[in-house]
């Protein structure tokens, strides 16, 4: 037995940091990160405790650089299991801190038995030995651990954890411990080496009282600008003050349900703000939009009521403040995306979970709520009510099309709606006129001819491959002379040239120029467009409402026209059952009674039909729900099925950001600094084939040479295959085989 024992090695004054320093530091701090949920004694336990495996002979080699492959955690989930009596509280602490430098297993307290009784191999699951194995040196572990830890031994848990029935309410409680350890754990270790870390990594608290008054200033502003009608001006003010009255309703679940066009993006904003003045002990505001379109649109709003907002996507550039920050998740205003904010509730790794904590006493506003997939909403929506009833949470469900999720089997959806009379505001807000053509397929020839009749006009089609069709018939037939007035939207165009192509297109909107516009659903949401006619092919009721949002948007005809289609092709929708399901019930509810799309009865009859031919939860996700397998719901709840692979493209008006991007990489290979400053460049495609075949494959490069280890980043050589239209393409280039 050594005299000291320590948790790291020397910083830069040659100062080795004590296991009993280490212990007390993270105890105290994941004491504090667990406060607002109720569990400060719990987090004192875990912090303090976690690295009780440290206190070995092999630990000390680790940080002597004699030894490698050392499992510390697990002898510490073994003295919490051993210690506090082989109860739920005590197997649930022992899962979190066996975890907590690897993934939640539900199974690892055979293991932890295993190892106090020194039986087995004495390595974990990775070959990793344990730095403690069999009674006799747990006892003399504990006995140097007590005489430098006194009062961590002495740790009375006050009350036991709730003995969940539910697996999904039991797996998110361990995910929460386990966040606030994680985050404990890695900041204690990163004062040793930087005092200031957690200064450098925590945000100036929400200050709701400003953010409400930078609202209402520019909210003001936008109503001078405003050139909508005077009624549906009176409709959006409407809005905003039954959001302004439900905030100062208790904490809880709710819904926005109000049509496309009325403002809900600063509406919604003014709940969560005033929502945090009523009641101050909510901490932040967690802003969640489904698509990096709206996201690219939104965010300048949003940064001018709350500059210290925070952005945590895939496509945000952060400065170093803010990539600090990205980090623990420690910022007043945080925006994200469902993927980023639903799947670390459901992950099994401490580095997805570490800002899990920091949810507890949000207002949370879920924009766009129809987007969520279908084969994950039970886990998804008990999540959520588990968050507002667990975690003191508030949870804003928005959108034109809400989902009827009470009509989901086994599934208690009680919350309250914000408008109070939502059908009236419907009502009101009659700005277009459906014309259902589901009898016959119509070519999408004869719809572009349909479509220049007009002189401004949009359709949006459910595929890619649909949309470049569309848009080469429309090259073909239109004028040499208004082929300018064509342009294209889908995610096959980067970023930056997406913007590019929705500023031109509002400008020739608001001058009443020709301007046609072929898309496909990355239009539907939040896209502030504003046509005259929409033509949309069958798909989903919500997503055809959702695209009936940019038709005659600012009120400013008597009516605008939706045309709702059936393609004459033989493939109509993406992949998945989802998509086609609900298209065909569109056909179902339309064959009872005429749909009328501003009564919100035929919305919620439309839900039932589709809840009632579903078949819930994807059966992956709920067998490892029932067996409470951390790592196969991890591998179960995905969002987005394939993200496919990124392509850094050379947009002909970013040329001097691309080569300097491309001087970057052969330098430095692939780092994250360049995939942050090339998030505006990069299309996500998902003809791998053809990106393995016409690009340029980038790796990381560790000790000056590249990885072996194929990344899904890929740099576009040739300019060719960026179209100055059409964005990605591929299909009229040789293959590109050069070398840049």
């Amino acid at each position: 037995m050594r005299e000291c024992y320590y948790a790291r090695s020397a910083n830069v004054l040659g100062e080795k940091e004590t296991l009993e320093h280490h212990a007390q530091r993270a105890g105290k701090l994941c004491g504090e990160f667990l406060k607002p949920i109720g569990y400060t004694e719990i987090g004192a336990i875990l912090g303090g405790l976690h690295d009780f495996g440290k206190a070995s002979e092999r630990f000390a080699e680790v940080l002597e650089g004699k030894r490698v492959h050392v499992n510390h955690a697990y002898p510490g989930a073994a003295l919490v299991y051993w210690q506090y009596g082989q109860k739920k509280t005590a197997r649930m602490l022992a899962t979190v801190i066996a975890a907590h430098h690897s993934c939640l297993d539900g199974n690892c307290i055979m293991s932890l038995k295993e190892l106090m009784q020194g039986t087995g191999a004495g390595y974990d699951e990775e070959g990793n030995l344990f730095s403690l194995f069999g009674m006799a040196e747990m006892k003399e572990a504990l006995d140097a651990f007590q005489r430098e830890n006194p009062r961590l031994m002495g740790i009375k848990i006050p009350k036991s954890l709730p003995d969940e029935e539910d697996g999904v309410a039991d797996m998110l409680l361990a995910r929460f411990l386990l966040s606030a350890l994680a985050d404990a754990d890695y900041s204690a270790s990163a004062e040793h080496f930087q005092p200031d870390y957690l200064k450098t990594h925590t945000g100036p608290a929400l200050n709701p009282d400003d953010a409400l008054e930078h609202l209402l200033l520019i909210r003001a502003e936008k109503q001078k600008l405003s050139k909508s009608s005077p009624i549906l001006n009176a409709l959006r003010d409407r809005l905003f003050e039954d959001c302004l009255r439900a905030a100062e309703l208790p904490p809880g679940l709710y819904t926005l349900t109000a049509p496309t066009g009325l403002g809900k993006t600063l509406s919604l904003l003014a709940f969560a703000a005033k929502h945090c003045i009523r009641y101050r002990q909510m901490r932040r505001i967690i802003l969640i939009l489904p698509y990096l379109a709206i996201m690219e649109q939104n965010v300048r709003d949003y940064r001018r009521i709350l500059p210290e907002l925070l952005e945590s996507h895939s496509a945000a550039v952060l400065d170093e403040r803010a990539r600090l920050l990205a980090e623990r998740w420690d910022a007043p205003c945080i925006i994200t995306t469902n993927v980023g904010f639903f799947e670390p509730l459901f992950s099994a790794r401490p580095t997805d979970c570490r800002h899990l904590h920091q949810l507890a006493g949000s207002v949370i506003v879920l924009d766009e709520a129809q987007s969520l997939p279908p084969d994950l909403l039970e886990a998804t929506l008990r999540t959520v009510n588990l968050l507002c009833a667990q975690y003191g949470c508030t949870v804003v469900f928005s959108t034109a099309t809400q989902p009827s999720f009470q009509h989901l089997p086994g599934l208690e959806w009680k919350p309250t709606e914000i408008v109070p009379n939502p059908d009236r505001l419907f009502q009101a807000t009659r700005r277009v006129t459906y014309d259902w053509r589901m009898e016959e397929q119509v070519s999408y020839r004869q719809i572009a001819e349909e479509l220049i009749s007009h002189r401004q006009g949009c359709v949006i089609v459910n595929l890619r491959a649909h949309a470049e069709k569309l848009f080469c018939i429309l090259e073909e037939i239109v004028s040499d002379a208004e082929s300018d007035g064509i342009f294209y939207l889908t995610s096959d165009l980067c970023g930056a040239h997406r913007i590019k192509v929705l500023e031109e297109i509002k400008k020739r909107l608001a001058e009443g120029r020709l301007c046609y516009l072929v898309a496909s659903q990355c239009i539907e949401a939040g896209v502030d467009l504003d046509f005259p006619i929409i033509y949309r092919a069958l798909a989903p009721l919500e997503s055809i409402i959702q695209a009936a949002g940019r038709c005659n948007r600012n009120g400013d005809s008597a009516d605008g026209q939706v045309i709702v289609f059936l393609p004459a092709e033989e493939r109509l929708y993406p992949p998945g059952g989802y998509y086609q399901r609900a298209a065909l019930c569109v056909k179902t509810l339309a064959s009872r009674h005429p749909i009328d799309c501003f009564d919100l009865k035929h919305m919620e009859e439309y839900y039932e039909i589709l809840y009632s031919n579903g078949d819930g939860d994807k059966e992956k996700l709920k067998k490892a729900l029932e067996d409470r397998d951390y790592r196969k719901v991890q591998e179960a709840y995905k969002l987005i099925e394939s993200k496919g692979v990124q392509v850094i493209v050379p947009w002909k008006e970013e040329m001097k950001l691309f080569d300097s991007l491309e001087e970057e990489y052969r330098k430095n290979g692939l780092t994250r600094d360049l995939i942050r400053r090339a998030r505006p460049l990069t299309v996500s495609s998902f003809a791998e084939d053809k990106v393995k075949e016409c690009c340029i494959p980038l790796f990381f490069r560790t000790y000056g040479r590249e990885s072996e280890v194929q990344t899904d980043w890929y740099l576009l050589g040739n300019p060719d295959c960026y179209h100055e239209k059409l964005g990605l393409h591929f299909g009229v280039l040789e293959i590109f085989d050069g070398i840049f």
